[in-house]
Order: structure tokens, then C-alpha cells, then sequence
């Protein structure tokens, strides 16, 4: 796996690489045909069974664990941040991974699922899907990891009613963006609203009654937005090219308000802090940006198979082979969460008072992979990334650190001191 890190981060996607970097380290010759016989179901199973091993690991970093102790999030247990990201695949393998049709012809590509915990700052569970395997039939996969107090936090991918009942069921809490055409009752009498006639205010919170069977209750939370955000919104929707969205007048009037539904009461949390809390699930996204820009995971995936050996013996010996690179990439991934961005968070911060840029650190380890493989101590090259990889300051617009910052400064005042 230490042989992979470096074959992969160095951008050479070939067995005879993989293999140098492997006999560099073992002090001994290995051919890449070796390798290649390595990459079969039992390969794949133990990696998958390392990686729920990593998922034990108890971790507590100072730095995001005094999210905990912040006004915003103390009335909750965990924050878990639930998203997905798509990795393409050699169209030949639509039979093992399906992907959308681009212009009559089936493309092939992984979705990965992932469940964040903010306050630990790592992931808590990975899963690989096919790409027509949407981000609904994930939303409950969830559920299992839920103690009662705990929060859940996605965007509209996930708005599944019957897990919704579930995570109030088990004691939770949700906030997620609001699925336009779903029916809206009054919470008291039960009869039914239109949402185009409560949004009438800049701000609306109201405590209704979702869904024709499931009749959830909940509070509907809807924020007016600033005019030329609200037309940027109208203007990707009208160039939409999903045809089957319902994009009509009622639709189009809409986007100008942020719209959440909630099962959080109105006193621990109103509209503002709303808001504020799931602008942090913009976090999840800058993750996968780094990863996805500066790994190479996507580079990664094998050469494409030969049409003419592409039997479906050959083709499940090709999807093993994926699955192992997918899988060692999440365990670095992993490693680099816990050991690498999250203690150089805390730390930089703590002596330079600085807030490291996940998107530089990936591009500085990838940059200087030899550097960084070398050093005994991750305080060696503490100095270079806080110089290299911090982020710049911005007087007009904060980074989705500095979100932090307004969210638990009193904390990262006590840290500092």
C-alpha cells in the first residue's frame, strides 16, 4: 500500500512503477505481473476490511472538537455530512458500473459514497456504487450510525421522507434542502398549502406537515435570496438539460429563496443559524476537490480493457482490479484526514496562527511526494505548509475555514492561548 501511495501521487499509472516503488521498499526485485495477480477478490475484501478497521480508529483533534462546545452545535451529539462523487470509468465497463448515455452511447463511472463527522474531522464510512445507484437509495445508510442527539446535514439528493421518519425515529436530527413539488399540510388542521403562498416574506419558519402518506412533521424554513443570486439560479435552471425537471413558473418563482426542511425546534435553532450550519456542508465538497485534483484517483483507474477479451470473466478480474485501486485510494485518503490535514490544521494554527487550504496541502504533497514520504516526523515540513499551503487573507469573502472561525472563535481564542 506504501508502494501505491507513492506510485499514485507520482501520476504513473503502471504495474512496472507500482512494482519499482514495491522493491525500493522491500529491498528485493518484484515483477508487475506479480502485482497484477494480487489484484482478485480476496485483495479486494481485505481492503475492504482495513478500511472498516480504519473506521474505528477513535480520533479527537482540539481544533474542530471545540465545535462541540460552540452555542451552535452543543445542543447536538455528532454532525455527520452525507455526499457522493462520481469517478469515470473505460466505457466497456457499463455492465459492471453503469453510467448516464452521453449522445446514445452508455458511459460507465463509480459514485462514491461518503459519510462525514465534522467534529472528528474524517470520514466515518465509503461505499461504491454504480452511478445509476442515486444518492436516494444511499439516504439510508445513515440511519445505522445515529445515537439519539445526533445531526444529519445533505443537500437535496437525499430528501427520502421514509428516512427522515427514520432518523426521527431514532432520536436525531436532519436539515436538508426542500424537494419542490412535495405536498405541504398545516401542521394544526392538516389542510393543504401551497408553497408559493407562505413564501410571501423575506423570511419564512413554520412548523407544517410533509408528504401524502408519510404526513412528516417538521418545520419548513425559507430565507429570500439577493437578487442576482436568485437570477444566476433561474439562469441554470433554464439551461438545464434534464428535460424531465418540472422547471415551470411556480418552480422558476421559487428559486429565489433558500427553502429547508428541519426537525429541529424553532428555540434551539432559527433561521439564521440554519443557514450558517449547512453552509459548512460545503466542507465535504472542497474534500473531494482536493482529492479528486491533486491524487490522481481518477488517472488511477486501470488501462482500458481490450474489446476482444472483454468476457465477463475478464471483466470481473478488471473490476477487481478498479475496486483495489478505488479502496487504496480511501485508505490514504483516510490516512491523510486524520494524520496528515487535520493534525497540520491544528498545529499550523496553534503556531502560526494560520488556516491550512485543503486543495494546497493536496497540491503540495503531490508536488513533493519525495519530501514528503522521507520525513520521520510530520513536523519537518510543518514550516514549508504553513508557508505554502495556507490561505491566502481576504478582506471581501471568507473561506470555508474562516466559516469556522465565526461559528467557535471563542474556542480557537482559547486553542491559541
Amino acid at each position: 500500500m506504501l508502494s501505491f501511495f507513492n506510485m499514485a501521487l507520482s501520476g504513473n499509472n503502471f504495474y512496472s512503477k507500482w512494482a519499482e516503488y514495491l522493491g525500493i521498499l522491500i529491498e528485493d526485485t518484484v515483477s508487475k505481473v506479480s502485482l497484477w495477480k494480487r489484484m482478485n477478490n480476496e485483495q479486494v475484501r481485505c481492503l475492504q476490511l482495513i478500511l472498516e478497521e480504519t473506521f474505528k480508529v477513535k480520533v479527537s483533534h482540539q481544533l474542530l472538537s471545540s465545535l462541540k462546545d460552540n452555542i451552535l452545535f452543543s445542543p447536538f451529539g455528532n454532525v455527520y455530512i452525507q455526499d457522493s462523487t462520481i469517478v469515470s470509468l473505460p466505457d466497456e465497463l457499463c455492465v459492471l458500473y453503469k453510467g448516464s448515455v452521453t449522445k446514445g452511447k452508455q458511459k460507465s463511472s463509480i459514485r462514491i459514497q461518503a459519510i462525514y463527522d465534522l467534529f472528528s474531522g474524517c470520514f466515518k464510512e465509503f461505499s461504491l456504487n454504480s452511478f445509476t445507484q442515486n444518492d436516494q437509495s444511499a439516504a439510508n445508510d445513515i440511519v445505522s450510525l445515529l445515537k439519539p442527539g445526533d445531526l444529519v446535514i445533505r443537500d437535496l439528493g437525499y430528501f427520502v421522507l421514509k428516512t427522515f421518519k427514520n432518523i426521527v425515529d431514532a432520536g436525531a436530527y436532519f436539515v436538508s434542502r426542500f424537494r419542490y413539488g412535495v405536498n405541504i399540510y398545516d401542521a394544526k388542521i392538516g389542510v393543504q398549502i401551497q408553497l408559493k403562498e407562505i413564501c410571501k416574506r423575506d423570511i419564512v419558519d413554520m412548523k407544517v406537515k410533509i408528504g401524502g402518506d408519510t404526513k412528516l412533521e417538521c418545520r419548513i424554513v425559507a430565507i429570500k435570496l439577493p437578487d442576482h443570486v436568485a437570477a444566476e439560479r433561474r439562469r441554470k435552471a433554464i439551461n438545464d438539460r434534464d428535460k424531465r425537471k418540472n422547471h415551470n413558473k411556480e418552480y422558476m418563482d421559487l428559486l429565489s429563496w433558500s427553502i429547508f426542511i428541519t426537525n429541529i425546534d424553532k428555540e434551539v435553532w432559527n433561521a439564521d443559524k440554519i443557514i450558517k450550519a449547512y453552509r459548512l456542508r460545503w466542507h465535504i465538497e472542497i474534500i473531494f476537490k482536493g482529492w479528486k485534483s491533486h491524487f490522481n484517483i481518477v488517472s488511477l483507474v486501470p488501462e482500458r480493457p481490450k474489446i476482444n477479451r472483454s468476457s465477463e470473466r475478464y471483466l470481473l478480474l478488471y473490476k477487481n482490479r478498479i475496486d483495489s485501486v478505488i479502496y487504496m485510494m480511501l485508505l490514504f485518503i483516510i490516512i491523510f484526514q486524520i494524520n496528515i490535514y487535520v493534525l497540520l490544521l491544528e498545529r499550523i494554527f496553534q503556531k502560526y496562527q494560520k488556516l491550512i487550504s485543503m486543495i494546497k496541502l493536496s497540491s503540495y504533497i503531490a508536488k513533493h511526494r519525495e519530501r514528503f514520504f522521507e520525513c520521520v516526523e510530520i513536523s519537518e515540513i510543518e514550516r514549508e505548509i504553513a508557508y505554502f499551503a495556507a490561505y491566502e487573507k481576504r478582506h471581501k469573502r471568507h473561506n470555508h475555514l474562516e466559516m469556522y472561525i465565526d461559528l467557535f472563535s471563542n474556542q480557537l481564542i482559547k486553542t491559541r492561548s
